[in-house]
């Protein structure tokens, strides 16, 4: 057997070494060749092929300027401009951020759309450059006029920017920008060019900003007249930017000459080939289609093996397979079983989360907070019921939205939104202050971490205690490198020192699912603990400190986790 296997093997090696030097030596004369006659070939090709790509990259950048023309005349984005501070023109960001979503963005290299006011207030609705880089562009296009078209380097990378101006009765209210990453722009022409002589570029005011080859950028287009042979280039639509194809022509044309060498040189080619596949039509591909047969047989079914090829080399492979089918199926065997007893350990899990979770927003809730809007339109304060009629419906369709994580900045502005329906239904109970930092647009967040930790410290803390004073609730973020930590604090009536214990003992055995559990607030706060652990690991969670008389503080902590 090992005699045969070294034969075969011997065999295998020359034939190789033979069909390898006839096809270096076939395939050099054939470069030879090749590269001196297609040349002409080719550029004809180009030739009739620039139109095309040019239609191609000319439907792409046109989606920029129907994105512009549809910002710069939604209502949605006149009220932004409009807006007379910053919660107000958060909040109506997030109207646009839902108008924006009504249209299409198909072109994949638009990176950042910043819509921005002539104070120099923004909201960025699509990328990931940061507050930072954002003011700078705001401060490049002011500082320099810019009304179009601007390149800037931001975050370290390089943007081409459209600039369109917003105006209401001639009046102009702010700007909306949008930026391509210039890689992406590149790529975008590498993918597309038909050759690699052919040279596309995107020029604005007749100077090349993005091309695929780097001997191009900042030339002018008169420049690119006076090198290259050929060159095609479109305006596109009423942007500042015009498309640009050019190449230079070579070589000689196809000779009768080449046509005979290259089908000789094939003749030779399919003749080698026939007595290679022969061979090892013989020596391998029978045998082997054999054992692909008997494989296919099996279907799938237990206890089936394959049947031996006759072939001493081949019989040593079957009986392998064979093997290796015995061991799969009893691997198979341990592992349904094992399956079995995990799946009735998380269903059991999962039925704990799901009741948890049902106890955030239900419909006591709702039914409460009607209650109250019924009451106040009977008071005739229809000022009141609406924003409470707003904010119920916002808290719902966020409440109930598919995604796990939100950036901080829309969770914090989410407890906002909750704590204003809280404050008229409670009216003169507490007061809540929230710190808004910059970094929490950077960060994500596990949706609807932080509205029940604060529901608990309005309703414990003030509305079912006899606490007679106003109270306040203090809600504010801490960067820690690579922690986040959220601290809710109130000075509502605290917590006896054995109450605290017990809570703390729930909360370190979150993950347990036999642990007692004591009133809807601790329910709270043991989803809350083992939604954290479940994401981020046993080293976060939720800490609480309490004092009776004194309040009640739960700082959250969390990894960093930055936006994508």
């Amino acid at each position: 057997m090992n005699s045969r296997k070294k034969s075969l093997m011997h065999e295998l090696k020359w034939t190789v070494i033979a069909l390898g030097t006839t096809m270096i030596a076939m395939w050099f004369l054939f470069y030879i060749y090749l590269n001196s006659l297609l040349n002409e070939y080719v550029i004809r090709s180009m030739e009739q092929a620039s139109s095309q790509i040019i239609s191609e990259l000319n439907q792409s950048f046109l989606q920029l300027e129907e994105v512009s023309f549809f910002l710069s005349e939604d209502d949605a984005v006149y009220q932004l401009l409009n807006s007379s501070d910053g919660r107000e023109f958060h909040a109506r960001a997030a109207i646009v951020v839902d108008q924006m979503e009504q249209i299409s963005i198909k072109s994949g290299f638009i990176s950042n759309i910043v819509i921005y006011e002539n104070s120099g207030r923004f909201y960025r609705f699509n990328g990931t450059i940061s507050n930072t880089a954002a003011k700078r562009l705001i401060s490049l296009i002011q500082k320099d006029s810019l009304q179009r078209h601007i390149q800037v380097q931001l975050d370290d990378i390089n943007y081409v920017g459209y600039v369109t101006d917003v105006t209401e009765n001639t009046s102009s209210l702010g700007k909306i920008v949008m930026l391509m990453d210039e890689i992406d722009i590149y790529h975008m022409f590498q993918e597309i060019e038909e050759n690699n002589s052919m040279r596309i570029a995107l020029a604005a005011d007749e100077k090349v900003i993005v091309a695929n080859d780097a001997a191009m950028l900042d030339k002018s287009l008169d420049e690119l007249k006076e090198l290259d042979d050929y060159i095609i280039q479109k305006q596109v639509g009423f942007t500042p930017f015009e498309l640009v194809i050019s190449y230079k022509s070579a070589g000689d044309k196809i000779s009768i000459l080449f046509l005979a060498v290259m089908v000789l040189m094939a003749f030779l080619l399919l003749m080698i080939l026939e007595r290679f596949l022969t061979f090892w039509r013989k020596k391998f591909f029978v045998p082997i289609q054999s054992v692909i047969v008997n494989v296919e047989a099996m279907e799938g079914r237990t206890g089936a093996f394959l049947m031996p090829t006759g072939l001493e080399h081949f019989d040593g492979l079957v009986h392998g397979i064979n093997e290796l089918i015995a061991r799969i199926e009893q691997s198979d065997r341990q592992i349904y079983e094992a399956e079995l007893f995990l799946q009735e350990a998380e269903i059991k899990k999962q039925k704990a989360y799901i009741v948890s979770l049902k106890k955030q927003i239900n419909a006591h809730f709702t039914v409460n907070v009607l209650t109250v809007i019924k009451a106040l339109t009977q008071a005739q304060e229809s000022d009141k019921a609406g924003l409470l009629c707003d904010g119920l419906s916002f808290l719902l369709r966020y409440a109930n939205a598919g995604d796990s994580f939100i950036s901080g900045m829309e969770e914090f502005f989410v407890l906002e939104k909750y704590v204003s329906i809280m404050e008229i239904r409670y009216p003169n109970r507490f007061e809540v202050e929230i710190d808004m930092e910059d970094f929490l647009e950077e960060i994500e967040l596990p949706r609807m971490l932080l509205q029940p930790i604060v529901e608990n410290s309005i309703l414990y803390g003030f509305v079912k205690s006899d606490l007679e004073h106003k109270g306040l609730i203090h809600v504010y973020p801490r960067l820690e490198s690579e922690t986040i930590k959220i601290i809710i604090e109130d000075s509502g009536v605290g917590m006896e020192m054995g109450h605290l214990k017990n809570l703390r003992d729930e909360i370190n055995l979150a993950e347990d699912e036999d642990i007692p559990i004591e009133g809807l607030s601790h329910v709270a706060l043991l989803n809350i603990q083992r939604r954290i652990r479940t994401y981020f690991g046993k080293e976060y969670g939720i800490i609480i400190d309490s004092e009776k008389g004194k309040g009640t503080r739960v700082t959250v902590l969390l990894p960093l986790v930055r936006k994508k």
